[in-house]
């Protein structure tokens, strides 16, 4: 088996307690990789399609890349499920350490199926393999819960957790690991949360895998050909660095989408103190995910004296979706108040964006009078009333009271409790709330934000088209142009895909040499695999997600994409005063490129004959 290659994975049923290793061939990770890519072969052949994404049937899978835990560039995992936004495929991605240690521990891969009656946690080290009770756990919140069993286990166990917003079937919440690093999207916090399973604890003796002299060799080697002026300002500011630009220049969306930056965040709603010099400013050390050579994070001083806004040492320096979500859609303009939602989000164990997104959708309904204090619990819940937004946050994190109850699920299920107008202000994708990018201002987000299995992911067209692959087909010059698009939405998404289940992250994609992957791959595979085979590979994937969300009834060709993220109606000023984007084009294109069926989403049964997966067109009847 190759040196990155552990070649099993857990299967854990929390209704029996029973916990089994499963042998993975070694032909299946050089098909897809690792992540999600192993992780939507297993999901497709196990999840019944009748299965509710909240019950026992649904499985929660944890998957490492196939080069996390080794020197060249793995760092992340995945969380899969079938997604409770949308009941189709779901998946969540993120940094931290948990991701290695899995991999030390001696697994690719955990499935989780059943229930468990009792709250639960899973423990690993290299000689035991058990769950254990966890109701001491249980109600904790995420970082509080990851030091004191820290404290209990030992301070070199890993910790991927749920917190309050998990336990409590919070559809906007995810899995934490490392002191608020989340897998946020997708609802995978919430099918944690159904399943009773606090956390997953791995406890490794010290390794790397596949570290030899080569290995190094070729690292540092390859990190001469990073792109070194990016790197050197996200190692120095993280995201946080674009935030202010973004606002004006027309990527970050204001106001639920309604509004344009250089007319509503001015006056009292300026954001053009939100620097990273200035957010730097509250920051006491930086920091990085495992052997990551970007190290785009950093921690804070002490800020227990900001008041209400008050936010404890250590706390992660916002990322920009985050400072996004909750300042820019929102209208707030105050650093404490980012530092401090940013706190909280990750306390209770939220997706930032969409927690940030719905709060923002939640006050303009309350500026329309659709929503009065009565729905909001007493609070003022007006355009830039930080306080507000803090409150909210707080509502939703604890799914108390009538406002947590009516936001704790997100935009779209919220509007539908809310009923009438509301339902013309709702931003969501099919139950997912978009990323901080506006797609007037690079339009293959709009196709991305639509058709992708798991909708509205920023994640998936941005690094993809940055690929230095010699086999990327080139995009337009036009950045404006509609036709001619299907093939680089085709390949971009597949090599996002390569990324992902390789284990790397989206700034390691966009800076590094990533003609080299093949390379680095074969160095601790001992495999012989090219740019076409692995091209082909992320294709595979593609075309697996794609067909999980088909068998569980969820078509993506027919998602309706709000107005405000194509500029129906057009912004009358602005930096997309006047544009429209034309999605339909942009769709057909990318799905004829890929065989795959414009009313059904259904890929065709040549194409997936010819990736190997016969029994998938079986399955899903073309």
């Amino acid at each position: 088996m190759a040196e990155a290659i552990n070649g099993r994975i857990l299967n854990v049923n929390l209704t029996t307690g029973e916990i089994e290793p499963e042998e993975i061939p070694e032909q299946m990770y050089r098909e897809l990789l690792g992540g999600y890519g192993l992780g939507s072969r297993l999901l497709f052949d196990r999840i019944p399609a009748d299965a509710d994404p909240l019950g026992p049937d649904n499985l929660l899978g944890f998957f490492p890349g196939l080069l996390t835990g080794t020197p060249l560039f793995g760092q992340r995992f995945q969380v899969v499920c079938k997604s409770p936004k949308n009941g189709g495929w779901g998946d969540a991605n993120c940094g931290g350490d948990f991701g290695p240690a899995l991999k030390f521990v001696g697994y690719d891969g955990i499935l989780f199926s059943g229930q468990s009656e009792n709250p639960v946690y899973l423990y690993i080290d290299d000689d035991t393999v058990e769950l254990r009770d966890a109701s001491q756990y249980w109600g904790g919140l995420a970082i509080d819960v990851e030091d004191q069993m820290k404290e209990d286990l030992g301070k070199k166990i890993s910790v991927a957790l749920i917190g309050p917003g998990g336990e409590n079937l919070n559809l906007m919440a995810g899995v934490a690991n490392e002191r608020g690093r989340l897998a946020a999207r997708s609802g995978v916090g919430a099918v944690m949360g159904s399943k009773k399973l606090k956390a997953v604890v791995c406890k490794p003796t010290a390794k790397i895998m596949a570290q030899n002299k080569e290995v190094l060799l070729t690292v540092k080697d390859s990190l001469t050909g990073f792109n070194q002026g990016a790197r050197n300002f996200f190692t120095t500011f993280g995201t946080t660095g674009i935030t202010a630009n973004s606002a004006i220049n027309g990527d970050a969306p204001v106001k639920n989408w309604g509004g344009i930056g250089i007319v509503d965040l001015v006056g009292d709603l300026d954001v053009s103190t939100m620097t990273g010099p200035n957010m730097n400013a509250d920051m006491e050390k930086k920091y990085a995910c495992w052997h990551c050579p970007v190290a785009c994070g950093a921690e804070s001083v002490d800020g227990s004296d900001r008041g209400e806004f008050a936010f404890p040492k250590h706390t992660h320096r916002p990322e920009y979706e985050s400072m996004g979500a909750f300042g820019a859609s929102n209208g707030i303009a105050s650093q404490d108040a980012m530092l401090a939602a940013n706190h909280w989000a990750n306390q209770y164990g939220l997706d930032t964006i969409s927690t940030g997104a719905t709060i923002g959708f939640a006050m303009e309904c309350f500026e329309m009078g659709i929503l009065t204090k009565e729905d909001t619990d007493g609070i003022d819940l007006r355009w830039g009333n930080a306080s507000a937004m803090l409150q909210a946050l707080h509502k939703i994190g604890r799914r108390e009271g009538r406002l947590g109850e009516l936001l704790a699920d997100g935009i779209q299920r919220a509007a539908e409790r809310i009923g009438g107008k509301a339902a013309e202000l709702v931003t969501s994708i099919d139950g997912e709330e978009p990323p901080m990018h506006d797609p007037k201002l690079d339009i293959g987000f709009a196709v991305s934000y639509a058709l992708d299995p798991t909708p509205a992911r920023h994640t998936l067209w941005s690094p993809g088209k940055s690929s230095k692959f010699p086999t990327m087909p080139a995009a337009p010059e036009d950045k404006k142009q509609f036709t001619g698009r299907g093939k680089i939405h085709k390949a971009a998404h597949e090599q996002a895909h390569i990324m992902n289940s390789s284990g790397m992250c989206y700034f390691i994609y966009t800076m590094a040499p990533t003609n080299r992957i093949p390379e680095w791959i074969n160095l601790v595979t001992g495999w012989d695999t090219t740019h076409e085979e692995l091209d082909a590979v992320g294709e595979r994937i593609a075309n697996l997600r794609l067909a999980f969300a088909v068998k569980h009834g969820n078509n993506p060709a027919k998602r309706h994409v709000p107005g405000r993220l194509l500029g129906e109606p057009a912004q009358a000023t602005g930096p997309h005063e006047g544009f429209t984007i034309d999605l339909e084009t942009m769709k057909r294109e990318w799905y004829d490129e890929a065989e795959w069926d414009q009313e059904t989403s259904k890929p065709s049964r040549s194409k997936l004959e010819s990736l190997g997966l016969r029994d998938v067109a079986d399955a899903i009847g073309v």
